[in-house]
């Protein structure tokens, strides 16, 4: 989203280690270096804008799941930087009591991400090349029983990138691209798909449990970005300790009645 939208509605930015890093990278003290061209998020450099850094402290910088050890550092380091590129800007839940709500956090997702990433371990042979018109059937079938078999959720946002790379003619869907299906499937490559699918899953945790509060996640990826405008996601609700929320996924899914989607996605 433009970065503008985040001065007129006093939003909290979520911005992800990559924009963290832009931002060190061409601004000081709320001035651009010399030689940096003009970008959107040069209009963050001057104004008091809030800044939560949880989604740079959750990924880490080892392609891996930073332990409890390194979380503390990765906050410090965080902070160092919107500091020294934002000075007025207004950091969010960047001290002791933002650290233990990362961790809280750090530990309540690695069960899910565990399995999640048994999911695209068994998926990864069958995605990886292109998948021809004939094969789709049964490739979808592949999907929705790996889900399964892995104990995770047919409606998860991993689950519904998994579909959308079965039915996007020529793997031109942006989710495929997003899980990073690849010949030399890596521990990495797992990782880090499932840390931007995470960061969603996050950004709709707080319009659920805050629907007054303005968030936005702020990301140098294009293909989480059209990920995430493919979904329609809708009508955030938390109840009972579980979230729900509605998706429209049709662009990401061409082809694919919506009587279809809801039989596969049922429980």
């Amino acid at each position: 989203m433009p970065s503008a939208m985040a001065l007129e509605d006093n939003s909290v930015v979520l911005p992800d280690r990559c924009v963290v890093d832009e931002l060190n990278k061409r601004l000081r003290n709320g001035l651009p270096k010399p030689g940096a061209e003009s970008d959107f998020i040069d209009l963050f450099a001057d104004s008091a804008i809030r800044i939560n850094p949880l989604l740079f402290v959750l990924e880490g910088d080892d392609r891996q799941n930073p332990s409890s050890e390194t979380v503390e550092r990765h906050l410090s380091e965080a902070v160092s930087k919107l500091r020294s590129a934002l000075p007025k800007a207004i950091l969010v839940a960047a001290d002791a009591q933002g650290l233990n709500g990362v961790l809280g956090l750090f530990q309540d997702t690695q069960p899910g991400m565990a399995r999640k990433h048994d999911f695209l371990a068994r998926l990864n042979p069958k995605l990886k090349s292109p998948i021809g018109r004939k094969d789709v059937p049964a490739r979808w079938d592949d999907v929705l029983a790996a889900a399964d078999a892995s104990g995770v959720p047919r409606t998860s946002l991993v689950v519904i990138a998994a579909l959308s790379t079965v039915v996007v003619p020529g793997g031109k869907s942006p989710a495929k691209r997003l899980l990073k299906f690849d010949r030399q499937y890596t521990e990495a490559n797992t990782y880090n798909a499932l840390a931007d699918l995470r960061s969603l899953e996050l950004l709709m945790y707080i319009f659920a449990l805050f629907p007054n509060e303005h968030v936005m996640l702020c990301t140098a990826d294009k293909d989480m970005a059209l990920f995430w405008a493919g979904l329609r996601a809708s009508n955030f609700a938390f109840n009972l300790g579980r979230m729900s929320f509605d998706v429209a996924p049709g662009d990401l899914l061409p082809g694919v009645s919506e009587k279809r989607w809801k039989e596969s996605t049922s429980p």
